[in-house]
């Protein structure tokens, strides 16, 4: 009786060890995934932060552009 209930605690311990593994082996995949997204997400921010800066950038251009053309047209 008192082997058979041990045997039950080994096959237990067995099942327990079993999944703490697994779920561990899980733990660190989704550490590797989140740390890819937040490089990820990191270089969108930065590619926002480009265009954004390209954006003004091309704005002045195009607001001087159209001040010059204004003065050209006043001239006439």
């Amino acid at each position: 009786m008192d082997m058979e209930r041990f045997d039950k605690l080994e096959e237990g311990l067995g099942r327990l060890l079993m999944t703490f593994e697994s779920l561990q082996s899980e733990n660190l995949a989704l550490k590797d995934s989140l740390e890819a997204k937040d490089l990820e997400a990191l270089a969108l921010k930065e590619s926002i932060a480009r265009l954004e800066d390209e954006k003004l950038r091309v704005k002045k251009k195009g607001d001087t552009l159209l001040a010059k053309l204004d003065g050209l047209i006043q001239s006439v």
